[in-house]
């Protein structure tokens, strides 16, 4: 058995059979057997398409990141894991090569595709936000004595948050004064999230505590939810028909290559 076939046993029967391809059940075998073998073929088919294709270090780099825990797993030789690489790269490289013959949707197809799905349109109620978080070492008590003073000087006036931000946070977001930019509700951890959307504008948050640390939330801006911009919803609408046409495009070139390999 080839590297590439005993990494594609082994992941079919993890991924279908949530076990260890020697830890089939019995009464299993048959249909694990059948669906290794359908996969081996095809996989072979659509390589031998692909042959003789020089394939970038770019894309050998991206597909040897991707299998990295695969292969991990499979207690794979240095040689063996590229051989498994290249052959996954020349099946990527091959289904990215059929997308490429998929028609780009026309500004008509764009337009009308936009205008029977505005209400995905929207964008969501969003908060301008400010963050300062002081993690935990070992003194929990001093860090909530600390916070709850930069809370009293951000109360008296909100110009301290962004000093005080950009001295003394533990967040990214100091280099820019704890300014986070516009959030939407999901984004951040439940508790923040929770505490900013409950805010009003100009709100400031008291302490809250997450397993990161503590925090404050400044809720400088409240912008309802309202239409995305034509422009913008045009540009988001084309790129999902241009994913939709390719992968379309994708499914019925591989379900003609699997009626030949059946064929055969």
């Amino acid at each position: 058995m080839t590297p590439w076939q005993r990494f594609a046993r082994r992941r079919l029967a993890i991924t279908r059979w949530q076990c260890e391809p020697e830890h089939i059940p019995a009464d299993q075998q048959t249909a694990f057997d059948d669906a290794f073998a359908r996969q081996c073929q095809l996989e072979k088919a659509v390589v031998e398409v692909a042959a003789g294709t020089s394939l970038p270090d770019s894309v050998l780099e991206s597909v040897a990141t991707s299998l990295a825990s695969w292969l991990d797993g499979g207690h794979f030789s240095a040689d063996e894991r590229q051989t498994v690489v290249r052959h996954h790269a020349r099946m990527e490289w091959q289904f990215a090569e059929i997308a490429g013959r998929a028609p780009l949707p026309d500004d008509l197809q764009v337009l009308a595709w936009y205008q029977q799905h505005q209400a995905q349109f929207m964008r969501p109620p969003q908060r301008l936000t400010s963050h300062l978080l002081l993690t935990v070492d070992n003194d929990d008590g001093a860090v909530q004595r600390q916070i709850r003073h930069f809370h009293q000087d951000i109360s008296i006036s909100r110009q301290y948050f962004a000093r005080l931000a950009q001295r003394y946070s533990h967040c990214p977001s100091a280099l820019e004064g704890g300014r986070l930019g516009w959030i939407s509700q999901g984004l951040l951890y439940p508790e923040l999230d929770a505490a900013l959307f409950a805010l009003a504008e100009n709100g400031l948050s008291t302490p809250i505590e997450t397993g990161l640390g503590w925090h404050l939330l400044w809720c400088e801006a409240i912008r309802d939810a309202a239409p995305m911009p034509q422009e913008e919803a045009l540009e988001k609408a084309r790129s999902y028909l241009v994913r939709q046409n390719q992968q379309q495009y994708q499914r019925t070139w591989l379900a003609a290559l699997t009626r030949s390999v059946m064929a055969d």
